[in-house]
């Protein structure tokens, strides 16, 4: 949900509720000022009848409303003096409409010109309670579906240009590349909020440029420095070892020494590789085809397959094309394609199966399930194997990290990893 719409459901929401309780107070007090309106007229009513009465005698006692909005009995003096001018709603039954109606009655006791005491009851026909309450509804919904729209107009209007400077900071990262190396400076703006948060933005992407540059000439280095001189120790043992006056237990132990060196050589390289894609060293993407790539990667895997007398089929149901760095799309194959080669059986089977959207690689092997929590850390390993660093399928699953593709692995008697071109 976009900012401006966050505020102005709330602001919908606080609104309703505003009104909704002001309209249940003022109901109650229009209720309030209608009623005392109405006594008001009822006792001004109750004078008029009570003079009327005194002039004309006859008119005494009247026992039902009739047409006549009063009732006159008469009554005791203890009982009359005893009455009070009372006000309160009853319902009354109209024969012409036959129906209870609302209305307001005024109980009141008075003294005539023969000296006799009468009760009397006045009614005034009270405002209908739902016809109100809907006529009032309607009026507030209309008013809030006003104001409604007035603070959606004030909201894109007003907020609209105060959070501008937020927008922009916010397209001004969007666009933001480490491997640039250079800074635009936000736009300026007259918010003293926006423009310490710009500032402090800028300094920490600075911060994060620098480090960035730092970490790359880093590995730049650790990758010649370390590389040079494990290149030329193996060499130098090489060289060693072909020389004629060597015991057959020393030129076991320098091979020993040159395997050593080697594993270690390539988990430098490996480590080096998981920094740089780490680091989004890998900038350049494009279109890649894996059907492409399968279809070499297995070539230039047919002489060990052959040797280790392993089997690959490779089924194809559809293109796989995805937009990532080529050379990492090449690492990530390899890295499968060899280590479902390493930790297979001899005379083994691996199953490669490529759609629109994912493709499989499975493998027979006599090693049991892997942990699904573990086998994409770094340096684990089910079992130690020749020319195995640990690090393949944790390059792996870095490649799929950065790339926007997702890696599972699963075990049903064979090892299988799915790659798919959308994260689960």
């Amino acid at each position: 949900m976009k900012l401006l719409n966050y505020t102005l459901f709330y602001l919908s929401a606080t609104l309703f509720a505003i009104v909704s309780l002001w309209a249940v107070l003022f109901y109650f007090q229009l209720l309030n000022q209608v009623k005392f309106t109405i006594d008001e007229g009822l006792a001004n009513y109750k004078i008029l009848i009570i003079d009327k009465l005194k002039d004309d005698s006859q008119l005494i006692p009247q026992d039902s409303f009739g047409d006549k909005n009063y009732i006159v009995k008469s009554v005791n003096e203890e009982y009359a003096l005893q009455i009070r001018d009372t006000y309160k709603d009853t319902l009354i039954f109209s024969t012409v409409k036959n129906i209870f109606e609302s209305n307001r009655l005024l109980t009141t006791a008075f003294v005539a010109e023969d000296g006799l005491y009468y009760e009397m009851q006045v009614i005034s026909q009270e405002l209908d309670r739902n016809k109100l309450i809907k006529e009032l509804a309607t009026s507030l919904l209309w008013l809030y579906l006003f104001l409604l729209i007035c603070i959606l107009l004030v909201n894109n209007f007003v907020l609209k240009n105060a959070w501008k400077p937020f927008y922009e900071l916010l397209n001004y990262l969007k666009d933001f590349r480490l491997d640039k190396g250079s800074l635009n400076e936000p736009a300026k703006t007259k918010i003293k909020e926006f423009s310490i948060l710009n500032e402090t933005i800028l300094k920490l992407l600075k911060d994060n440029v620098d480090v960035y540059s730092s970490q790359k000439q880093f590995i730049e280095n650790a990758s010649h420095e370390l590389q040079t001189p494990l290149a030329i120790g193996i060499n130098k043992l090489e060289l060693l070892a072909d020389e004629k006056d060597l015991s057959d237990g020393n030129i076991k132990k320098i091979g020993n020494i040159i395997q050593t060196l080697q594993s270690l050589a390539d988990l430098n390289k490996s480590l080096l590789l998981i920094s740089k894609i780490e680091n989004k060293q890998f900038l350049v993407e494009e279109q890649v085809n894996f059907d492409d790539i399968f279809t070499r990667i297995i070539n230039d895997f047919s002489d060990f397959t052959e040797y280790r007398k392993i089997e690959i089929n490779y089924k194809k149901e559809g293109d796989l094309i995805f937009k990532m760095n080529k050379n990492l799309a090449e690492i990530l194959i390899m890295n499968l394609v060899k280590n479902a080669i390493i930790h297979n059986q001899p005379g083994g089977e691996i199953a490669i199966k490529l759609s629109s959207s994912q493709f499989t690689i499975e493998n027979t092997s006599d090693e049991p399930a892997l942990s699904t929590d573990e086998i994409f850390k770094r340096f684990s390993k089910s079992q130690n194997k020749t020319g195995s660093t640990g690090l393949g399928l944790a390059i792996a699953k870095t490649i799929t990290d950065v790339s926007g593709l997702s890696i599972k692995y699963s075990y049903t008697g064979e090892h299988i990893f799915k790659v798919g071109s959308e994260p689960e």
